[in-house]
């Protein structure tokens, strides 16, 4: 991720976080469907450093086999910094039932809800987002100064959810163990997300068509979204040879990597768009 995605991922998370704070905004906020995906970025992230480099996707087939508990004190935090968003969701149970965390979050919200600052600059920089398009989080850009105001104003509500969020990472392991346990969202993952993280021809054509017709032929079976997207998985892993093994890592990338893509990106194509 470069540079700019990098900001424009802070910004949105800020706004994101302002959305459900603001007394203004919450109703809004209470619309818009939450992504559990996302949550499972986060836990990627978290666990990365004891467990390795786990695909995020992959997370709900796996956590059974890490050590509990699944979070301590230190990936709570980085859990925070990387995701903020989606563990703020997750502890107020977004994404499960009610948690112990709710009414405290709420309190919280109380008496950080009203910021007429906040409220005008998330109406303005989300409207510039729209009016870009869906190019925004990798060509998009806020001015400096709006930029500088969002982080001074949001500075006390973030340092009061951090402190709320990862004081008790006995709670936060055992909500992040009920939502693993729901599953990947097939074909739906977060807007700040869907930036590829291998070359879309990476592969040769032959390759591609290969991967794209083991893919359709699971996608025949019309499966329920979870178990779809573990067939998807499964089937795509087989069809890597040894050959596109060496050559994927001998250009610097993943295997996983370029499976999760072809899921999230490529299977969707038509039979001419792959082979093109």
């Amino acid at each position: 991720m470069n540079k700019r995605e990098s900001r424009n991922q802070e910004i949105d998370n800020l706004l994101e976080i302002w959305g459900w704070c603001s007394r203004r905004l919450h109703v809004k906020w209470q619309r818009k469907r939450k992504q559990r995906n996302d949550c499972f970025f986060g836990l990627a992230y978290a666990l990365s450093e004891d467990h390795g480099d786990i695909p995020p996707s992959r997370l709900p087939r796996v956590y059974r086999n890490l050590p509990a508990p699944l979070l301590d004190n230190e990936q709570v935090i980085v859990f925070w910094e990387m995701r903020p968003v989606a563990l703020l969701e997750l502890c107020l149970g977004a994404y499960t039932k009610a948690t112990p965390l709710t009414k405290r979050l709420n309190r919280l919200r109380q008496d950080h809800n009203d910021n007429s600052t906040l409220d005008d600059l998330a109406k303005k920089m989300r409207a510039r987002e729209k009016r870009f398009g869906d190019e925004w989080y990798t060509e998009g850009h806020h001015p400096e100064r709006e930029y500088r105001l969002l982080k001074k104003e949001m500075k006390p509500l973030c340092d009061c959810l951090e402190e709320e969020l990862t004081i008790e990472p006995e709670i936060v392991s055992k909500l992040a163990l009920d939502v693993l346990a729901k599953g990947w969202q097939f074909g739906d993952e977060p807007a700040q997300c869907r930036v590829r993280k291998t070359p879309e021809k990476l592969l040769n054509r032959a390759s591609r068509l290969k991967l794209w017709q083991a893919a359709h032929a699971v996608l025949a079976h019309d499966s329920e979204e979870e178990k779809m997207y573990h067939a998807l998985w499964e089937a795509l892993q087989r069809k890597i040879s040894p050959a596109m093994k060496m050559a994927i890592e001998a250009q610097g990338y993943k295997v996983d990597d370029v499976v999760e893509n072809f899921i999230c990106f490529d299977v969707k194509k038509s039979r001419a768009e792959i082979s093109s």
